[in-house]
């Protein structure tokens, strides 16, 4: 069966389609190797799955059902996940490193600082920075060096606070 019998282009190639224009078509549900990879590879690339699923053309419903019933499904897009953090760690490099568009001349012929590029690049920056924080805490998290445990990060720092009460002593006789 061929893609163009399975997803026709309109009404008139598959009669069983034959529904009125103005009904909204379903999104395509026929799980395929090649859509599969289509998606895992996007997502890999740093692609939202929200915008996989625009792109390939299934519903992002249809996804998480596959998902939720496919173990080896799941394995890949979580693979595809880990490389779409590394993915955005590297391009917090690139967009740290490019200050092509920082500066620009105005009319008088100066160079002026865009700071409204910039504040886009540290949103850019920030946003990538704490979504691989929270998808991959122990490789992008903030660590915290603890002195007493040699360094190790994997160990929790428990802070122990204690109260006192002290007894006031009477003052001296004769003095102050």
């Amino acid at each position: 069966m061929s893609e163009r019998e399975i997803f026709p282009k309109n009404a008139d190639e598959n009669p069983a389609d034959a529904a009125p224009s103005s009904k909204r078509r379903s999104a395509r549900t026929i799980k395929t190797p090649e859509l599969l990879d289509a998606i895992c590879a996007g997502i890999s690339l740093g692609k939202s799955a929200r915008a996989m699923c625009v792109e390939t053309g299934i519903s992002q419903r249809v996804l998480w059902n596959w998902l939720a019933s496919d173990a080896e499904l799941m394995r890949q897009y979580l693979l595809a996940k880990e490389l779409c953090i590394d993915a955005y760690a590297e391009e917090i490099i690139e967009i740290s490193d490019d200050g092509s568009r920082d500066t620009y001349t105005d009319e008088k012929g100066r160079e002026v600082i865009d700071r409204e590029v910039i504040a886009r690049a540290q949103l850019r920056i920030d946003a990538r920075k704490w979504y691989a924080s929270r998808l991959a805490p122990k490789k992008y998290g903030d660590k915290l060096m603890n002195a007493q445990d040699g360094g190790d990060t994997n160990k929790r720092n428990a802070h122990k606070v204690e109260v006192a009460f002290v007894a006031a002593t009477a003052p001296a006789a004769g003095g102050k």
